[in-house]
Protein backbone atom coordinates (compact mmCIF):
# COMPACT_ATOMS: atom_id res chain seq x y z
CA UNK A 1 0.00 0.00 0.00
CA UNK A 2 1.79 3.00 -1.31
CA UNK A 3 1.23 6.18 1.32
CA UNK A 4 2.35 9.80 0.85
CA UNK A 5 2.41 11.73 3.81
CA UNK A 6 3.03 15.48 4.14
CA UNK A 7 5.34 16.39 6.25
CA UNK A 8 5.37 20.16 7.75
CA UNK A 9 9.25 21.44 7.86
CA UNK A 10 8.74 25.09 8.49
CA UNK A 11 8.68 27.22 11.80
CA UNK A 12 11.24 27.84 14.61
CA UNK A 13 10.77 24.64 16.47
CA UNK A 14 11.76 21.98 16.23
CA UNK A 15 13.14 23.04 13.27
CA UNK A 16 13.71 22.18 9.72
CA UNK A 17 16.44 20.00 9.95
CA UNK A 18 15.15 17.78 13.30
CA UNK A 19 11.88 17.46 10.97
CA UNK A 20 13.97 16.04 8.28
CA UNK A 21 16.16 13.93 10.38
CA UNK A 22 13.44 12.25 11.96
CA UNK A 23 11.48 11.16 9.02
CA UNK A 24 14.69 9.88 7.10
CA UNK A 25 15.89 8.23 9.84
CA UNK A 26 12.80 6.22 10.19
CA UNK A 27 12.36 5.48 6.53
CA UNK A 28 16.10 3.90 6.92
CA UNK A 29 15.46 1.86 9.53
CA UNK A 30 15.97 -2.14 8.62
CA UNK A 31 12.70 -3.71 8.36
CA UNK A 32 10.34 -1.02 9.02
CA UNK A 33 7.10 -0.60 8.91
CA UNK A 34 7.28 2.37 6.85
CA UNK A 35 7.64 0.24 3.50
CA UNK A 36 5.69 2.31 1.17
CA UNK A 37 5.35 5.39 2.92
CA UNK A 38 6.61 8.42 0.61
CA UNK A 39 7.18 11.60 2.59
CA UNK A 40 6.58 14.82 1.07
CA UNK A 41 8.37 18.02 2.67
CA UNK A 42 6.67 20.94 2.93
CA UNK A 43 8.30 24.51 3.41
CA UNK A 44 10.83 26.24 2.15
CA UNK A 45 12.00 24.31 -0.72
CA UNK A 46 15.77 25.41 -0.96
CA UNK A 47 16.65 25.30 2.29
CA UNK A 48 15.05 21.53 2.37
CA UNK A 49 16.86 20.19 -0.83
CA UNK A 50 20.09 21.74 1.06
CA UNK A 51 19.44 19.46 3.91
CA UNK A 52 18.59 16.73 1.62
CA UNK A 53 21.87 16.90 -0.19
CA UNK A 54 23.89 16.91 3.32
CA UNK A 55 22.05 13.76 4.34
CA UNK A 56 22.79 12.35 1.56
CA UNK A 57 19.12 10.90 1.10
CA UNK A 58 18.12 9.01 -1.68
CA UNK A 59 15.89 11.69 -3.59
CA UNK A 60 13.65 8.82 -5.04
CA UNK A 61 12.24 8.11 -1.39
CA UNK A 62 11.22 11.53 -1.29
CA UNK A 63 9.10 14.51 -2.81
CA UNK A 64 8.96 18.20 -1.84
CA UNK A 65 6.49 21.13 -1.90
CA UNK A 66 8.06 24.72 -1.78
CA UNK A 67 5.58 27.00 0.90
CA UNK A 68 6.38 30.54 0.67
CA UNK A 69 4.85 31.33 3.87
CA UNK A 70 6.19 30.67 7.44
CA UNK A 71 3.32 30.13 10.29
CA UNK A 72 5.54 30.68 13.71
CA UNK A 73 4.76 28.93 17.11
CA UNK A 74 3.94 32.21 18.67
CA UNK A 75 1.69 33.27 16.25
CA UNK A 76 -2.34 34.05 16.51
CA UNK A 77 -3.15 30.95 14.49
CA UNK A 78 -5.98 32.93 13.34
CA UNK A 79 -4.35 36.23 11.94
CA UNK A 80 -1.48 33.71 10.44
CA UNK A 81 -3.73 31.82 8.51
CA UNK A 82 -5.36 34.41 6.87
CA UNK A 83 -2.43 36.25 6.21
CA UNK A 84 -0.54 33.62 4.69
CA UNK A 85 -2.04 31.44 2.55
CA UNK A 86 1.13 29.71 1.02
CA UNK A 87 2.00 28.54 4.53
CA UNK A 88 3.10 24.73 4.59
CA UNK A 89 0.78 24.15 7.15
CA UNK A 90 -2.36 25.62 4.61
CA UNK A 91 -0.90 23.45 1.36
CA UNK A 92 -0.47 20.55 2.99
CA UNK A 93 -4.15 20.34 4.69
CA UNK A 94 -5.55 21.67 0.67
CA UNK A 95 -3.11 18.43 -0.67
CA UNK A 96 -5.04 16.35 1.84
CA UNK A 97 -8.33 17.45 0.87
CA UNK A 98 -7.51 17.04 -2.79
CA UNK A 99 -6.03 13.69 -2.15
CA UNK A 100 -2.47 14.49 -3.56
CA UNK A 101 -0.98 12.58 -0.16
CA UNK A 102 -3.00 10.34 2.46
CA UNK A 103 -1.60 11.98 5.62
CA UNK A 104 -0.61 14.74 7.28
CA UNK A 105 1.87 15.38 10.61
CA UNK A 106 3.29 19.08 11.60
CA UNK A 107 5.14 19.84 14.99
CA UNK A 108 4.21 23.68 14.27
CA UNK A 109 1.73 25.63 15.61
CA UNK A 110 -1.18 23.50 16.65
CA UNK A 111 -3.99 25.95 16.77
CA UNK A 112 -3.19 26.89 13.39
CA UNK A 113 -3.04 23.20 11.70
CA UNK A 114 -6.29 22.41 13.85
CA UNK A 115 -7.86 25.67 12.24
CA UNK A 116 -6.42 24.94 8.35
CA UNK A 117 -7.65 21.05 8.88
CA UNK A 118 -10.94 22.39 9.64
CA UNK A 119 -11.41 24.92 6.90
CA UNK A 120 -9.79 22.83 4.32
CA UNK A 121 -10.60 19.05 5.67
CA UNK A 122 -13.84 19.99 7.29
CA UNK A 123 -15.49 18.08 9.92
CA UNK A 124 -17.26 14.63 9.80
CA UNK A 125 -21.03 14.37 9.36
CA UNK A 126 -22.33 14.74 12.91
CA UNK A 127 -19.16 16.02 14.44
CA UNK A 128 -19.46 19.58 15.07
CA UNK A 129 -15.80 19.78 16.82
CA UNK A 130 -12.26 17.61 16.18
CA UNK A 131 -10.24 16.41 19.32
CA UNK A 132 -6.81 15.80 19.70
CA UNK A 133 -6.20 12.43 21.15
CA UNK A 134 -2.98 11.33 22.99
CA UNK A 135 -1.90 7.18 23.64
CA UNK A 136 -1.73 7.28 27.42
CA UNK A 137 0.19 4.10 29.19
CA UNK A 138 -1.33 2.28 31.54
CA UNK A 139 -0.57 -0.60 33.72
CA UNK A 140 -2.01 -3.20 31.15
CA UNK A 141 -1.64 -1.92 27.61
CA UNK A 142 -2.53 1.27 26.04
CA UNK A 143 -5.47 3.62 26.73
CA UNK A 144 -6.40 6.75 25.04
CA UNK A 145 -6.81 10.58 26.55
CA UNK A 146 -8.97 13.15 24.78
CA UNK A 147 -9.20 16.05 23.83
CA UNK A 148 -5.70 17.06 25.15
CA UNK A 149 -6.26 20.69 23.52
CA UNK A 150 -8.39 20.99 20.66
CA UNK A 151 -11.29 22.31 22.38
CA UNK A 152 -10.93 23.97 25.72
CA UNK A 153 -14.34 25.08 26.62
CA UNK A 154 -16.93 22.11 25.00
CA UNK A 155 -20.10 21.17 25.22
CA UNK A 156 -21.74 18.10 26.64
CA UNK A 157 -22.63 16.29 23.39
CA UNK A 158 -19.05 17.50 22.12
CA UNK A 159 -17.70 15.37 24.86
CA UNK A 160 -20.55 12.56 23.88
CA UNK A 161 -18.65 12.92 20.10
CA UNK A 162 -15.28 12.67 21.40
CA UNK A 163 -16.09 9.23 23.29
CA UNK A 164 -17.41 8.21 19.85
CA UNK A 165 -14.50 9.03 17.96
CA UNK A 166 -11.75 7.39 20.65
CA UNK A 167 -13.86 4.23 20.26
CA UNK A 168 -13.17 3.72 17.21
CA UNK A 169 -9.49 5.27 17.35
CA UNK A 170 -9.33 2.15 20.45
CA UNK A 171 -10.85 -0.43 17.91
CA UNK A 172 -8.55 0.57 15.19
CA UNK A 173 -5.13 0.97 16.01
CA UNK A 174 -5.41 -0.82 19.39
CA UNK A 175 -7.60 -3.87 18.56
CA UNK A 176 -10.14 -3.47 21.76
CA UNK A 177 -13.17 -4.94 20.89
CA UNK A 178 -16.13 -2.44 22.27
CA UNK A 179 -13.82 0.04 24.13
CA UNK A 180 -14.97 0.89 27.79
CA UNK A 181 -15.34 4.93 27.76
CA UNK A 182 -14.91 7.21 30.92
CA UNK A 183 -15.16 10.60 31.62
CA UNK A 184 -12.68 12.14 33.59
CA UNK A 185 -14.44 13.73 36.83
CA UNK A 186 -13.63 14.92 40.22
CA UNK A 187 -15.44 11.64 41.87
CA UNK A 188 -16.34 8.28 40.09
CA UNK A 189 -20.38 8.89 41.38
CA UNK A 190 -22.46 10.20 38.81
CA UNK A 191 -23.47 13.67 40.15
CA UNK A 192 -20.16 14.72 41.33
CA UNK A 193 -18.42 17.19 38.92
CA UNK A 194 -19.77 20.59 36.92
CA UNK A 195 -22.77 20.92 35.35
CA UNK A 196 -21.34 20.03 31.70
CA UNK A 197 -19.21 17.29 32.85
CA UNK A 198 -22.98 15.75 35.25
CA UNK A 199 -24.71 16.26 31.45
CA UNK A 200 -22.35 14.64 29.84
CA UNK A 201 -22.78 12.07 31.80
CA UNK A 202 -25.97 11.42 31.09
CA UNK A 203 -25.76 11.47 27.76
CA UNK A 204 -22.36 8.84 27.75
CA UNK A 205 -25.22 6.57 29.70
CA UNK A 206 -27.73 7.06 27.04
CA UNK A 207 -25.60 6.41 23.69
CA UNK A 208 -24.16 3.44 22.76
CA UNK A 209 -21.01 3.48 23.45
CA UNK A 210 -19.52 1.12 26.41
CA UNK A 211 -19.80 3.33 28.93
CA UNK A 212 -18.29 3.11 32.15
CA UNK A 213 -19.22 5.72 34.39
CA UNK A 214 -16.74 8.30 35.54
CA UNK A 215 -12.55 8.13 36.41
CA UNK A 216 -10.10 10.37 38.92
CA UNK A 217 -7.24 11.72 37.79
CA UNK A 218 -5.28 9.20 40.08
CA UNK A 219 -7.05 6.58 37.54
CA UNK A 220 -5.59 7.38 34.26
CA UNK A 221 -2.72 4.65 34.14
CA UNK A 222 -4.85 2.15 35.32
CA UNK A 223 -6.68 -0.54 33.64
CA UNK A 224 -10.45 1.03 34.60
CA UNK A 225 -10.87 2.76 30.77
CA UNK A 226 -9.48 2.60 27.45
CA UNK A 227 -10.54 5.57 26.68
CA UNK A 228 -10.79 8.69 28.89
CA UNK A 229 -12.81 11.75 27.76
CA UNK A 230 -12.41 15.55 29.50
CA UNK A 231 -11.99 18.70 27.59
CA UNK A 232 -9.36 20.22 25.87
CA UNK A 233 -8.63 22.96 29.15
CA UNK A 234 -8.28 19.50 31.58
CA UNK A 235 -6.80 17.73 29.18
CA UNK A 236 -3.63 19.77 27.88
CA UNK A 237 -3.06 20.45 31.48
CA UNK A 238 -2.99 16.60 31.98
CA UNK A 239 -0.83 15.92 29.29
CA UNK A 240 1.82 18.49 29.72
CA UNK A 241 2.17 17.25 33.31
CA UNK A 242 2.94 13.78 32.31
CA UNK A 243 5.40 14.81 29.82
CA UNK A 244 7.11 16.26 33.10
CA UNK A 245 7.43 12.82 34.77
CA UNK A 246 9.93 11.62 32.51
CA UNK A 247 12.87 14.29 33.07
CA UNK A 248 11.61 13.66 36.94
CA UNK A 249 12.97 10.22 36.94
CA UNK A 250 16.05 10.51 34.50
CA UNK A 251 17.17 12.88 37.44
CA UNK A 252 16.15 10.80 40.40
CA UNK A 253 18.07 7.69 37.84
CA UNK A 254 20.78 10.12 37.82
CA UNK A 255 21.23 10.76 41.06
CA UNK A 256 19.77 7.71 42.96
CA UNK A 257 20.02 4.64 40.33
CA UNK A 258 16.74 3.20 39.79
CA UNK A 259 16.34 0.13 38.38
CA UNK A 260 15.26 -1.38 35.21
CA UNK A 261 11.25 -1.07 36.04
CA UNK A 262 11.83 2.65 36.38
CA UNK A 263 13.50 3.15 33.31
CA UNK A 264 10.89 0.93 31.47
CA UNK A 265 7.83 3.40 33.27
CA UNK A 266 10.47 6.32 31.92
CA UNK A 267 10.39 4.63 28.30
CA UNK A 268 6.09 4.34 28.64
CA UNK A 269 5.76 7.84 29.64
CA UNK A 270 8.01 9.85 27.36
CA UNK A 271 6.02 11.14 24.84
CA UNK A 272 8.83 10.62 21.99
CA UNK A 273 7.52 7.40 22.24
CA UNK A 274 4.29 8.04 20.60
CA UNK A 275 5.09 10.88 18.41
CA UNK A 276 2.18 13.05 19.17
CA UNK A 277 -1.57 13.70 19.38
CA UNK A 278 -3.97 12.30 16.71
CA UNK A 279 -6.37 14.91 15.40
CA UNK A 280 -9.88 13.63 15.21
CA UNK A 281 -12.92 14.75 13.50
CA UNK A 282 -11.45 16.11 10.49
CA UNK A 283 -11.83 14.18 7.38
CA UNK A 284 -8.21 13.14 7.09
CA UNK A 285 -5.50 11.68 8.56
CA UNK A 286 -3.85 14.69 10.72
CA UNK A 287 -0.73 13.90 13.81
CA UNK A 288 0.29 16.81 15.22
CA UNK A 289 3.45 16.68 17.43
CA UNK A 290 4.93 18.60 20.23
CA UNK A 291 6.90 22.13 19.35
CA UNK A 292 10.02 20.42 21.17
CA UNK A 293 9.74 17.42 19.16
CA UNK A 294 13.12 14.97 18.51
CA UNK A 295 14.12 13.70 15.39
CA UNK A 296 13.05 10.21 16.92
CA UNK A 297 9.11 11.48 17.97
CA UNK A 298 9.13 12.98 14.09
CA UNK A 299 10.00 8.98 13.53
CA UNK A 300 6.88 7.88 15.39
CA UNK A 301 4.31 10.54 14.33
CA UNK A 302 5.09 9.20 11.06
CA UNK A 303 4.64 5.36 12.17
CA UNK A 304 1.30 6.57 13.79
CA UNK A 305 0.53 8.68 10.54
CA UNK A 306 1.11 5.56 8.51
CA UNK A 307 -0.44 3.09 10.63
CA UNK A 308 -4.06 4.98 10.79
CA UNK A 309 -3.91 5.09 7.20
CA UNK A 310 -3.33 1.35 6.82
CA UNK A 311 -5.89 0.80 9.65
CA UNK A 312 -8.79 2.76 7.75
CA UNK A 313 -9.03 5.01 10.98
CA UNK A 314 -11.41 8.07 9.31
CA UNK A 315 -13.63 5.37 7.06
CA UNK A 316 -14.04 3.68 10.74
CA UNK A 317 -15.02 7.16 12.08
CA UNK A 318 -17.22 7.86 9.58
CA UNK A 319 -19.14 4.72 9.78
CA UNK A 320 -18.85 4.61 13.53
CA UNK A 321 -20.15 7.98 13.62
CA UNK A 322 -22.91 7.72 11.67
CA UNK A 323 -24.12 4.14 13.46
CA UNK A 324 -23.62 6.66 16.69
CA UNK A 325 -26.31 9.41 15.21
CA UNK A 326 -28.95 9.18 17.33
CA UNK A 327 -26.65 8.92 20.49
CA UNK A 328 -24.98 11.94 18.98
CA UNK A 329 -28.76 13.35 17.90
CA UNK A 330 -29.56 13.44 21.38
CA UNK A 331 -26.18 15.44 22.40
CA UNK A 332 -27.08 18.43 20.09
CA UNK A 333 -29.87 20.15 22.83
CA UNK A 334 -26.84 20.62 24.90
CA UNK A 335 -25.34 21.64 22.43
CA UNK A 336 -27.43 24.41 21.44
CA UNK A 337 -28.04 25.47 25.29
CA UNK A 338 -31.39 23.75 25.56
CA UNK A 339 -33.20 21.72 28.25
CA UNK A 340 -33.36 18.11 27.28
CA UNK A 341 -36.20 16.15 28.86
CA UNK A 342 -34.78 13.75 30.70
CA UNK A 343 -38.12 11.01 31.36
Amino acid sequence: MKIRVAVDTAGREPGLATVIEGVCSALDETGSALDGVRPVFYGPGKEIERELKRRGTDRSRVSVEDASDTVEMDERPRDALLRKPNSSIILAAKDLKAGKVEAFISMGNTGAVVGACRAHLGTLRWINKPALGTPLPRAKGMGFLLDVGAVSDPKPGHLVQFAAMGSVFAERVYGVDNPRVALLNIGVEAHKGDERTRDAYRLLARSDLHFVGNVEGGDLFSDRADVIVTSGFVGNIVLKFTETIPDLFQERMRTRGLGTASEELLEDLDYRKYGGAILLGVDGTVVIGHGRSTAAAVGQALRWSSKMVRGGVVEALRDRVFRSRRSLWLSNPFARGEEVDES
